[in-house]
């Protein structure tokens, strides 16, 4: 490569690095983010939590790839190949760069309703919560009808019956799914098989929002240098979570109609002669997943504020604008660094698993690759929750620039 070719090669990574600079250490919602470290510090459970999801999400993966490689039938089954030299074209590479794009508009949405894919952990979960582990289960079941009342019962026949489904779910995708498949026929056992996934999702959705409310009044729990054992602060957790139940029930139901319903009817005379299976995933990526990314935008202090206030939607909802109206830029830039890093992260995620694996199959680096990202991932995603949380607090407080405010 001719000189002048290499010193403008650095040009873009040398602008990339200056301009990533500039946003991390000249926005106003500076003191935030490093008041979020410094949580992280101080509670290493924070990030952990999120790693722990992140490994059985990945390791779950690995394993169902494995039974397949030797149950599948020969041309079906996946390719393993241990050595593959990195290798994308310039085309690939951009496509990487554009598709992640959403990826990492939904991981920053995830930051104001669910951090974490709680899959497959929420089958553990759901298991755990039937059996009312520390009495847990009775501590919701409680918070429900003092919340609801009557139609608490409801509520929570609803959820049991959603734990029930995540259980079935995870042997869906293992070796219950081919003995099934000998016994009943495909149409039927297809749409059985995605209504299970769609009250599983609403499952895991709402474990999600109740780990991350556990993790939210964690952080509050450092900005106030107050003390708490793990269990007391779940059960806090969860009778929070009937606070926010009723944004969560909008956004499951925002979930299913843009996205389970088309999956399950589209399978279902009469309504698959209406509806193309084979379109559905299309639109999904490119109608259904930016307008729900778009709506937790849009309502992103939402779960905050009910966890930390006991009153109405419409209540919250008059907040929610008002901590938008008092404090529009330092969100603003909030919004801003969590999106790049969402995008490195994503970016990182695509070169490495397309560049080695491609369309050869997995490699040992793809799969040790697997297995190292959601360190990252937990680590980056614990730092921006913590420091939306303290940012909320700030705000709250009058004291968003206030560089020593917290002092614990």
């Amino acid at each position: 490569m001719p000189f002048t070719d290499l010193k403008q090669s650095w040009i873009l990574p040398v602008a990339a690095i200056a301009v990533y600079l500039l946003v991390m250490f000249f926005n106003s919602a500076r003191a935030s983010l490093r008041d979020g470290i410094r949580c992280l510090r101080r509670y290493g459970t924070l990030w952990r939590i999120l790693v722990v999801f992140g490994l059985c999400y990945a390791v779950f993966q690995i394993g169902v790839e494995v039974f397949y490689y030797y149950n599948m039938p020969d041309g079906n089954r996946p390719i393993f190949q241990w050595t593959r030299p990195w290798f994308l074209t310039d085309e690939a590479q951009i496509v990487i760069l554009k598709g992640s794009v959403l990826p990492a508009l939904e991981g920053v949405a995830g930051i104001f309703n669910v951090l974490i894919t709680t899959f497959p952990f929420s089958a553990v979960a759901a298991l755990m919560f039937l059996a009312n582990w520390q009495d847990h289960h009775a501590v919701l079941s409680r918070a429900l009808r003092r919340r609801f009342g009557a139609p608490g019962w409801i509520i929570h026949f609803g959820i049991v019956l959603c734990a029930i489904a995540a259980i079935v779910n995870v042997f869906l995708y293992g070796p219950l799914l081919p003995l099934l498949n000998n016994v009943v026929p495909g149409l039927p056992l297809l749409q059985c098989s995605l209504v299970v996934n769609w009250l599983s999702f609403l499952f895991e959705i709402m474990f999600g929002v109740c780990v991350q409310i556990y993790l939210i009044l964690m952080v509050y729990a450092w900005v106030r240098g107050l003390n708490f054992t793990h269990q007391h602060l779940l059960d806090f957790a969860i009778r929070r979570f009937s606070f926010v139940m009723k944004w969560s029930a909008i956004v499951m139901f925002a979930s299913t109609v843009l996205i389970n319903m088309p999956l399950i009817l589209a399978n279902v005379p009469p309504f698959s002669h209406f509806i193309s299976a084979d379109l559905v995933p299309h639109y999904v990526d490119h109608v259904a997943r930016p307008i729900l990314a778009a709506f937790l935008f849009l309502f992103s202090g939402i779960q905050i504020i009910l966890t930390f206030h006991s009153e109405s939607l419409r209540k919250a909802m008059g907040d929610y604008f008002h901590f938008l109206r008092k404090d529009w830029w330092s969100i603003g830039c909030f919004l801003l660094v969590a999106v790049v890093h969402f995008y490195i992260l994503n970016v990182l995620n695509g070169l490495v698993n397309a560049g080695f694996a491609s369309n050869e199959g997995v490699t040992a680096v793809t799969v040790v690759w697997r297995l190292l990202y959601p360190l990252l991932a937990a680590f980056v995603s614990g730092w921006l929750l913590a420091s939306w949380v303290c940012l909320y607090k700030r705000s709250e407080a009058g004291r968003v620039h206030a560089g020593d405010w917290i002092k614990y």
